[in-house]
C-alpha cells in the first residue's frame, strides 16, 4: 500500500464493513493422546452442536506437519474459521502440542460471514494455549467482551448502515474504490497467487464454476491457500446483478456457487446426501446446497477416491515445490481438462498485466507480504513478461494444437494474405478490452481483477441473449427450440472455435441458464473446388 493511500486508510473512520461479526460460538479445540482430538472448551450463544464436529474440521489431516495455519469452514449454516498452532511440549504430550482456537459466525454477510476479520485474534490465542492449553482466561475475556457487544445493540454489527441487506464481494467491485485494498485477511489477497497457481486453466475452472459443477481441490497442507481459493472460485464466478434480468425465471439458485470450503472423512455422509438428488435433506442449510454445485477443499485424498462425490477434482500443486506446474484437473471419469489455445492467449494478456506487479515484504502489521499482497513496480525492475510466462508453461494442461487447425492456419496464411492475423487481433482486442488496464490500479488490484473477470462473464451471458433473442426472431428457424451458433459466433462469444470443450460448454450454459438446445454448426472453406470443414 502506498503511503498516501495508507495515511487515508488510517484516516477513515472505522465502518460496519471493518468491523468483526459477532460470534455465535467459541471454542478450543486440541489433541488429546488418550482421546484423540477434542474440544476441551466452548461457549455459544445459539443452538448448535459443537462437539464431536468442529474438532475435526479444525485439524484437517496432515496439519500436525506445519506450525500453524488459518482453516475455514461450514458447521449447520454458520461460517467457521479455526487458527491451529503447533508448539513444542513435553515428551508426555509426544513433544507437541496441537490445538485450534475457533468461532462460528453467522452467514449473514456472505460465503464466510466476514470471520476474517477474526483472524489476528484467533492467531494470537492459538499461540498462547498452544504453550499451555489449560490457561482459558484469554478466552473468557474473548467471549465475555462479545457477549457485552451484542448485549449494547450496536445495530451496525448487525446489518450494515445503508443497505437492506449485505453486501457480497461480488457486488462490492462495483462500488468498492480501486485505490483502496482489501482489509488484512481478507481471502481475496490471495487473487494474484490463485491466478499464478492455474495459469490459463483459470478459465476452465471458471466453466466448471459457472455450469455449478461439484468441485474439490485437494493438497497438503497449509489449508488456508485452498480455502481461499475456494472462496475466489465462487466470487469470480458469480452472476453479476447488471445480468440477472436478462436470464429466465427460475434460475436464481444458479447466481452463485456454494462454498463448502474445508471437508474431511467425516464429510463424506454430507457429500453422499448432497449427491443423491432422490435424498430427504431435511436440514435447511443442506437444503440449500442440494440445489447445485459447491466448492471445496480437502487434504483427504480418500475422498477423491470416490467419484460420485464431484464433477470436478483439482490435484493442487506441492507448495514446497521450487517449480510447481500447473494443477491437474480431472472429471469424475478420469478424463484430463486442458485449457483451450485461446485461454492461452487471454492469459498471457492477464499475466503480461500482474508482470508489472511484485510482491511487497510483510509490512509491520503482520500481512502475509508476498503471497497476497501486490504493488506496482517501475517495469525496469520486472523480468521480460514473455520470458517469465515461458519459464512457467507447461504443455500437458493446455490442448494441443490439431493437424486440422495447423492445416487451416497455413491455408489462411497462403490464402488469406494477413486476414487470419487481423482474425486473431481481433479476438486478442476483445480480451483485452475486457481484462481493462489493470496497471490504472494501485492498491485495489484484488477487486480489479475480480471485476474483470465479471466483465467476462457478463459479456458471454450478455452475447448468449443476443443469440437466444435472434432465434426466437428468426421465423425461418427450423427448430424452435435450437439455438443456432456458427465459427464466427463462438469467437464473437470469446471461445476457441476449435475446442470440442468450449462447444461442449456453450451447449451446457445455453441449457442451464437458458432452457435452450444449441445446434453449433461448422463451416468450410472452398479450396480449388474442395471443401474444407474447418469446424
Amino acid at each position: 500500500m502506498s503511503a498516501s493511500s495508507a495515511s487515508a486508510s488510517a484516516e477513515r473512520p472505522q465502518s460496519s464493513e471493518d468491523e468483526p461479526p459477532r460470534l455465535s460460538a467459541l471454542f478450543l479445540a486440541q489433541f488429546d493422546k488418550r482421546v484423540g482430538y477434542t474440544v476441551s472448551w466452548k461457549r455459544s450463544s445459539v443452538d448448535v452442536e459443537l462437539d464431536g464436529a468442529v474438532e475435526f474440521k479444525s485439524f484437517p489431516s496432515g496439519l500436525h506437519a506445519i506450525k500453524e495455519d488459518l482453516v475455514y469452514f461450514v458447521h449447520e449454516g454458520y461460517a467457521g474459521l479455526s487458527a491451529f498452532c503447533n508448539a513444542p511440549a513435553s515428551e508426555q504430550e509426544r513433544n507437541a502440542s496441537f490445538v485450534a482456537v475457533g468461532v462460528l459466525v453467522p452467514l449473514s454477510y456472505g460465503r464466510l460471514g466476514r470471520s476474517w476479520l477474526h483472524a489476528p485474534r484467533l492467531q494470537t490465542l492459538a499461540k498462547q494455549l498452544a504453550t499451555d492449553p489449560d490457561d482459558t482466561e484469554s478466552l473468557e475475556r474473548f467471549w465475555e467482551e462479545q457477549s457485552q457487544s451484542a448485549e449494547s445493540g450496536s445495530s451496525s454489527r448487525l446489518r450494515p448502515k445503508g443497505h437492506s441487506r449485505p453486501r457480497a464481494l461480488s457486488t462490492l467491485t462495483a462500488v468498492h474504490p480501486f485505490d483502496q485494498d482489501l482489509p488484512q485477511f481478507h481471502p481475496a489477497r490471495c487473487i494474484v497467487k490463485y491466478i499464478r497457481t492455474f495459469g490459463p486453466l483459470i478459465f476452465r475452472l471458471q466453466q466448471a464454476a459457472l455450469l455449478r459443477k461439484r468441485i474439490l481441490f485437494v493438497g497438503a497442507p497449509p489449508v488456508r491457500d485452498a480455502c481461499e481459493f475456494v472462496y475466489n472460485l465462487s466470487v469470480l464466478s458469480s452472476i453479476p446483478n447488471s445480468i440477472r434480468e436478462l436470464l429466465p425465471a427460475g434460475t436464481d439458485g444458479l447466481l452463485r456457487l456454494r462454498s463448502l470450503f474445508s471437508l474431511g472423512t467425516h464429510d463424506i455422509p454430507l457429500l453422499e446426501r448432497l449427491s443423491n438428488p432422490e435424498s430427504d435433506v431435511s436440514d435447511s442449510a443442506e437444503a440449500d446446497f442440494a440445489t447445485q454445485g459447491w466448492v471445496a477443499c480437502t487434504t483427504d485424498e480418500i475422498i477423491a477416491t470416490k467419484a460420485k462425490l464431484y464433477d470436478i477434482v483439482v490435484e493442487l500443486p506441492d507448495p514446497a515445490s521450487p517449480k510447481p506446474k500447473w494443477p491437474s484437473i480431472r472429471t469424475s471419469d478420469g478424463s484430463y481438462v486442458k485449457a483451450s489455445q485461446r485461454d492461452v492467449r487471454r492469459y498471457k494478456v492477464l499475466h503480461h498485466e500482474l508482470w508489472k506487479y511484485r510482491h511487497s515484504v510483510p509490512d509491520e502489521n503482520g500481512s502475509r507480504g508476498s503471497d497476497d499482497d501486490t504493488r506496482l513496480l517501475d517495469p525496469g525492475e520486472c523480468s521480460d513478461a514473455e520470458d517469465e510466462f515461458n519459464d512457467s508453461y507447461d504443455d500437458t494442461a493446455v490442448e494441443p494444437m490439431t493437424w486440422l487447425r495447423l492445416g487451416y492456419s497455413g491455408f489462411m496464411w497462403w490464402a488469406s494474405a494477413g486476414e487470419r492475423d487481423a482474425y486473431t487481433a481481433e479476438e486478442r482486442d476483445t480480451d483485452r478490452e475486457l481484462l481493462g488496464d489493470l496497471s490504472d490500479y494501485h492498491d485495489g488490484i484484488h477487486t480489479a481483477v475480480i471485476a474483470a473477470f465479471h466483465r467476462w462473464t457478463v459479456f458471454l451471458f450478455t452475447k448468449l441473449a443476443g443469440l437466444v433473442e435472434a432465434a426466437d426472431d428468426d421465423e425461418d428457424a427450423d427448430d424452435e427450440d435450437a439455438v443456432v451458433l456458427d465459427k464466427d459466433d463462438i469467437s464473437r462469444i470469446g471461445l476457441d472455435t476449435w475446442s470440442e470443450a468450449d462447444k461442449a460448454f456453450i451447449q451446457e450454459v445455453l441449457w442451464m441458464y437458458f432452457g435452450r438446445r444449441a445446434d453449433v454448426h461448422g463451416t468450410s472453406v472452398d479450396c480449388c473446388g474442395l471443401k474444407i470443414p474447418v469446424f
